[in-house]
């Protein structure tokens, strides 16, 4: 009877580096949730707090890519992403959750 032998390829390894990017780009859609909820708690503290006189304009908060970042590393302990990638996480996130209405992002021009 002849055993079969299995050869380990590149395929394991592919797909172990398709699921990690996947996995990793997870982490940065919860990492810019993070931050534009913490954004969004942060207006509207502002905002109960009456820190805006009668008539003045209310100001817009402001998502940074640099926001993003700091909260991949802070909860999952990513440290290397490519600012790039994170940009284009932060604005599938943005527009998704709408925040063109309150918030302002600079991920159109990184």
């Amino acid at each position: 009877m002849r055993l079969t032998v299995q050869r380990r390829g590149d395929r394991p390894a592919r797909e172990r580096a398709a699921r990690h990017a996947r996995h990793v780009r997870a982490q940065l859609g919860v990492a810019a949730d993070i931050a534009i909820t913490a954004q969004r708690r942060t207006l509207n503290e502002r905002l109960a707090a009456g820190r805006y006189g009668q008539g003045e304009r209310v100001l817009r908060g402001r998502v940074t890519v640099e926001d993003v970042m700091e909260y991949a590393r802070q909860h999952f302990g990513l440290v290397t992403a490519p600012r790039e990638q994170v940009a284009a996480v932060l604005r599938a996130r943005f527009e998704l959750r709408g925040g063109h209405c309150d918030l302002d992002t600079d991920a159109y021009t990184a």
